[in-house]
Formats: structure tokens, sequence, C-alpha cells
């Protein structure tokens, strides 16, 4: 939906650079990789700038005349223009370009398994309802012959559709563009959105399930590991301190399933967040390597914490033993894991010129 004049903005939205394409470049970057066909480009404003760079990127521009007389007018627009073929359709204004191919995935696939059970899918983030719905090709006559009234948004809340709601864990989906201000906010999430922040990590745990207790083992890893960051910080080795609070946050977010880190680095990868899913990936059995990162803090912080107790490396492994006492092959494999745990320990403490105990408990 791009047939408004802007008048916030005061420049054509949907030509603005965002992470080095228009913003148009990227909404149909995302569509296509998130499963969507045909995309439909309404102009109204700028028509002739924003039907060349929809010709660029093979998109189909179709022009609403009518375009100063409201939004609704281009959504008719919109869908009198839908393939014949088309089951379903995304509703998604112009302003909103930085949503995750994820997202349109998940609501496709939410679309088929209903098998004709709903007419509109919503995905949300933080319980509230985002952009954009996925839309049944059914629904297209009522929309046309809709008195206007609420826009297509008084049809769909009318009562008379039968609605779903997906949570999706994607903050792109309420993120907006009406004022340059809110440009320059979403210029600074797409330098970042690769690493989710906490809320995201928050609904990345519910949509999974994560278990309580698992969640809050993971907040403990997360603090442990944030002050063993800030005090290797504090003598010039510097890490990136948000790349390490969402892989503690999220590296036990498959607990319970079978290769559960493997498992959980697959579902944040296909969100995007490949960065996350590296550590996460390795965060039972840690390759060796030569230097002090992300991964590693996470991995010790992680043996450094029991539950959500803190624990010495000896004292966990005395537990271990007893846990494996009939396995000796888990035994083995713990006992290598809390020895590549002690070898990150001695390289944080050589670092430091201090015991670990003194950098995560300092006397009061």
């Amino acid at each position: 939906m791009a047939g408004g004049l802007a008048s916030r903005m005061g420049e054509c939205k949907i030509l603005l650079p965002l992470a080095g394409k228009s913003a148009l470049e990227q909404i149909v970057t995302r569509m296509r990789k998130g499963g969507a066909g045909e995309i439909l480009v309404v102009t109204g404003g700028y028509a002739e700038r924003i039907h060349d760079e929809a010709s660029r990127l093979n998109c189909r521009a179709v022009h609403n005349p009518a375009f100063r007389s409201g939004m609704f007018s281009s959504v008719l627009t919109g869908v009198a223009a839908l393939p014949a073929d088309a089951d379903a359709f995304f509703f998604l204004p112009a302003d909103t370009p930085l949503i995750k191919p994820s997202t349109y995935r998940s609501l496709i696939e939410a679309y088929a398994e209903a098998r004709g059970g709903v007419q509109v899918v919503y995905p949300t983030f933080m319980g509230n309802r985002t952009h954009p719905p996925l839309i049944a090709r059914a629904l297209a006559e009522p929309i046309l012959a809709w008195s206007g009234e609420g826009g297509l948004r008084g049809l769909l809340e009318s009562g008379r559709v039968m609605g779903m709601e997906v949570a999706t864990a994607d903050r792109g989906s309420s993120l907006d563009m009406d004022t340059p201000a809110d440009y320059e906010a979403l210029k600074a999430y797409a330098e970042r959105e690769w690493l989710p922040d906490d809320d995201e990590c928050a609904e990345l745990l519910r949509v999974a399930r994560t278990p309580e207790p698992v969640v809050r083992h993971m907040m403990r890893v997360a603090e442990t590991a944030e002050k063993l960051r800030a005090a290797l910080a504090s003598k010039g080795l510097v890490l990136d301190g948000r790349l390490l609070r969402a892989a503690c946050l999220l590296h036990d977010i498959a607990k319970g399933r079978k290769d559960h880190e493997a498992s959980g680095a697959r579902m944040l990868a296909a969100r995007g967040y490949r960065a996350v899913a590296a550590a996460v990936a390795a965060h039972k059995d840690l390759p060796e390597k030569r230097f002090l990162g992300e991964a590693e803090l996470l991995y010790l912080a992680d043996k450094l914490i029991d539950g959500d107790a803190p624990s010495s490396l000896e004292s966990r492994m005395v537990r271990m033993a007893i846990r494996f006492a009939k396995d000796e092959e888990a035994l083995d494999a713990a006992r290598r894991r809390i020895a590549r745990a002690a070898e990150i320990q001695k390289r944080v403490e050589n670092v430091m010129g201090r015991k670990i105990g003194d950098i995560i408990y300092p006397a009061r």
C-alpha cells in the first residue's frame, strides 16, 4: 500500500533507503523469501517514481486515481487487481518494511493448517496485533462491497470474519515510519536486526514454550556472562554485549527436545539470528579456539550456573559424578565439558589477574 502522500514524512517513504536498499526493495525481498507470490504495489502520490522502482523489482504497480479520498480507496484498488488464482493475500502498509521472512512463512503455515477454518491470520508481537494480516481470497468480494466505514479494519473487526492470531516474535512487524523520527528509529533497528532484544527473546521463548525453570536458568547465565564481559572490557577485551546477552537468554530455548542445542540453533537461524544460533549450537560442546569470544563466555557462564543457582566448576563436577555414576559414557562427556570450561575460566582469570569468584561475586 503506497498510495498516500506521506505528508508527515515529507517525502516518498517507500523509496527511502534502509540498510542499503529502498524500503520497497526490503519489502519485496522479504516477502519473496517468506513465500509470497505476485506482489502488487498500489500507487497514488509519487506514482511515477514508485512505478519505476516496482518495475525494477519485477512487481506490478496498480494506480489508484482516487488516492486522495483515503486509504480504503487504495485497498479497493489492490483487492480488485488480485490475481484470479490467489488463495490469500497479505495486506501491508508501505511504511512497515522490515518484517522478517519467517513472519510471512509462519502466517502462511498457520493459514494452511487451519484448512479454511479462518479467514484472516493476524501476526502479533508482545500480545498486540501487527502487520501484515494474511487475508483469505474469499473476503475479496465482501471487501469490495463494504461501505468503507472504519476502512478495512472496520470490516475485519465487524464480527463477520473468522480470525486467528500467530505470535511472531518479530519487532519489525510493529515498527513503521510515519515521521522522520520513526524513520531514524527504523534505520537504527535495521543495523542490529540480526540480534534480538530482550522483548524479542522473551517472545521467542513463549513461542517455543520453553519451561519457566529453564528461562530462569538462562536469565542467571546472562547475568553471570555480563559480569565477565564487563570485567574483560575493563582490560581492553571488548565483546558484543547484545550478542552475548541474546545467546545467553536463548541458549536452552529448545531444552527438552532431542539435541536441544542444534534444535534451538535451527529455530533461531530460521528467523535470521545466525550469530546467536552459532553460539547456541556450541553451548554444550564448544569447539577449541585460541581466543575468548561471546560463545566462550556463554559456555563458561552456563557451567557456573546449576539450575538457577551459582556453582563452581568443581562442585558441578561432583554432582555430575553422582548423577552419571552408572553411565561411564555420559560421565566422560561431562568431564570433557567441565575441563573445557576450566580452560576458559583460566583464560579469563589470566586476563583479569584475579579469580573468577572475585569477578562474579565481588566482596560487598
